[in-house]
């Protein structure tokens, strides 16, 4: 699939973000899929790699809720909990995912995405299918902020990625974070902003708890999310069938990667 240009002075391009970065606001912003996937409630997820066995367990109480509201889950996918968020959205058809890769979309493509964060034996995790289907349906988006042949990630793409992904959210999700983290450094950077944020009760995130950022348990997180705008699922909702449109030639590059079908996820 193709990759798009997004300039900020586009229609399209996310207000959330012009409101909240003004002239930080990225000039441009590579995408392929589904734009409209901004538009559903969103909520962006990080976390640190670090995460305690306590902190894993309450963030499980607090995604047995979640899970059952229409929410479109942003950010990298890499840690651990963050990979576990990205297969729940996944698997539950009333939820999407939205990728945001810190590499250009010359160079990274669905494929390669989830090579860098599921190393066998962890490859052929449950969802994979629904993931390759979404992918060729036209059901996931993936964004990027960097140059389109960037290939390697570095700590400055990482760290701006990050933060882009959360100034995207409607509310931001820290399942858990510690001293010495990256993901701590940012909820620090986060808490001057007018996004939400919020982590679990875990004892364990007493850093997080300490910066104001509230921690919520399975019982009361689903009034949170209610109050800042996400709805519950509707069971008898179908999935909706997103139509790739055709490219716009005005002020727009592509590049073209093989088929799905083509592809072998494994192949070196």
């Amino acid at each position: 699939m193709e990759y798009k240009i997004l300039e900020r002075d586009a229609p399209e391009y996310p207000q959330k973000l012009i409101t909240r970065l003004t002239q930080d606001t990225p000039e441009r912003i590579y995408y392929r899929g589904p734009l409209e996937l901004l538009d559903i409630f969103t909520m962006g997820v990080i976390s640190a790699d670090s995460i305690t066995g306590l902190g894993l367990m309450t963030t499980n109480q607090l995604l047995f809720t979640i899970r059952e509201y229409d929410i479109n889950y942003i950010g990298s996918g890499f840690s651990v909990m963050e990979t576990e968020i990205f297969r729940l959205g996944l698997w539950r058809s009333n939820q999407d995912v939205t990728l945001f890769s810190s590499k250009g979309l010359a160079k990274e493509s669905f494929e390669s995405y989830l090579k860098t964060r599921f190393y066998p034996p962890m490859h052929e995790f449950p969802e994979r299918d629904e993931y390759f289907r979404r992918a060729e349906e036209n059901e996931l988006l993936m964004l990027s902020i960097v140059g389109p042949d960037t290939g390697k990630m570095n700590r400055k793409n990482i760290i701006q990625r990050n933060y882009i992904a959360c100034m995207l959210s409607d509310v931001v999700f820290i399942p858990f974070a510690e001293k010495g983290t990256k993901t701590l450094t940012l909820a620090k950077r986060l808490v001057s902003t007018d996004v939400p944020l919020f982590t679990t009760d875990c004892k364990e995130n007493k850093e997080l708890h300490n910066l104001g950022i509230p921690g919520l348990t399975r019982q009361n997180v689903g009034e949170f999310l209610e109050k800042i705008g996400a709805r519950l699922s509707d069971p008898n909702k179908k999935r909706p069938k997103r139509i790739d449109p055709p490219p716009s030639t005005a002020d727009q590059e592509s590049i073209l990667e093989p088929h799905m079908s083509q592809m072998n996820l494994w192949e070196s």
